[in-house]
């Protein structure tokens, strides 16, 4: 089998970790829960982030108000935030506990302990901390993300990372009508200074996980050029095409200019929800000339390899579809790819070209690709 890496945080800490992220969203609820949600106690459930050691299987941590007391919970876990199926960035959730609410949250993360803001004395200084909530009075949830990219982490090169953290939190109790228990709120870990001030610091260790699976076999699909509502499926001309059941568009007519056109591999009757997007297409026509330019994009998330042209095919003229030049067949239309006027084969890259001479008038466009990468 082969090793693959996913882009996926796995937080480890070597004590008591409380982590810590930039802000980047947040969600305030104001729920009060009178005992540690489920959700959090992920100690007996498998969890892509854990803390404690490397086996513990822990993914939460405890958050003391006024050095002893329970006043909440903060869980990890792993997000993708940009939708390309990789876990990208580290997602904390901080929640609140036995009527609890929190008033602000400061954080801090750094590659050293000296980065973090500190007076003379060593206590941590938490309105100096870079990254922090605002007032959030009455809040009994937020959460927090960081992208790996900003602390300078990301798979499958990095090695386990090792990061210092700090968090602070601002809590009340609503103890009788109008009157509220406040707090100072750390979290767990080890004390910054021995002496006065409790609060507390840790560390995170971040390390690429690794997935051993099975690898998905590549294969090539047929793709075609597509134009939106310049585009006519090539089972709408059934009547006067030599091939009625093969799938694909004719596009245009355009005058002279510039125009760009997505590729779909596999969209069968020509449904997009079938296909899979593998690149663009160029079409710039200008005096009496046009160049064809295909430019594959992305890796097959399945698959894990970049799209690439295998074969292409194309016809650029003044009607609708090609005619057929020779034999028995001559003169009628044909929307079969080996007999387009321009082709290659025995391609490897993601992008080719075609420049088309003579032409005049507004024109049409076939574009068909052969293309590799996409799974069986």
């Amino acid at each position: 089998m082969k090793n693959t890496f996913k882009l996926r945080g796995k937080i480890l800490s070597a004590l008591f970790l409380f982590v810590v992220t930039v802000f980047i969203g947040q969600s305030c609820n104001k729920e009060v829960s009178s005992s540690i949600p489920r959700s959090l106690l992920k100690e007996n459930i498998p969890s892509k982030v854990v803390v404690g050691t490397s086996t513990s299987g822990i993914s939460s941590q405890i958050i003391y108000a006024g050095q002893s007391i329970k006043a909440g919970m903060v869980s990890y876990d792993d997000v993708d935030t940009n939708g390309d199926n990789l876990d990208d960035a580290l997602q904390v959730t901080v929640q609140t506990i036995d009527g609890w609410e929190f008033n602000d949250i400061s954080f801090f993360v750094g590659g050293t302990l000296a980065e973090l803001p500190t007076n003379k004395s060593g206590n941590p200084i938490p309105g100096q901390f870079p990254f922090k909530s605002g007032n959030i009075s009455g809040a009994s949830t937020f959460i927090f993300k960081i992208p790996f990219s900003t602390i300078g982490f990301s798979c499958p090169n990095a090695n386990t990372s090792n990061y210092y953290v700090a968090v602070h939190a601002g809590v009340k109790k609503l103890i009788s009508a109008g009157t509220y228990q406040t707090e100072t709120g750390w979290g767990d870990g080890l004390r910054l200074v021995s002496r006065g001030n409790w609060a507390m610091y840790n560390q995170i260790f971040i390390s690429c996980d690794v997935k051993n699976e099975p690898p998905v076999s590549a294969t090539t699909e047929t793709a075609f050029a597509f134009d939106g509502d310049q585009t006519g499926c090539f089972q709408n001309y059934a009547s006067f095409i030599d091939n009625p059941q093969r799938w694909g568009w004719t596009n245009g007519p355009y005058t002279q200019g510039v125009y760009t056109f997505k590729i779909y591999a596999g969209a069968g009757l020509c449904d997009l929800n079938k296909g899979v997007y593998v690149g663009d297409l160029k079409l710039d026509y200008a005096g009496s000339t046009v160049k064809v330019s295909y430019s594959l994009k992305g890796v097959d998330p399945q698959t894990n390899i970049p799209y690439e042209l295998r074969e292409v095919h194309v016809y650029v003229g003044n009607e609708e579809f090609p005619k057929i030049a020779n034999g028995a067949q001559a003169g009628d239309y044909t929307i079969a790819p080996g007999k387009f006027p321009y082709k290659a084969s025995n391609l490897t890259g993601q992008s080719y070209s075609f420049t088309i001479n003579n032409l005049s008038g507004s024109v049409y466009l076939i574009a068909h690709a052969v293309v590799y990468g996409l799974p069986e």
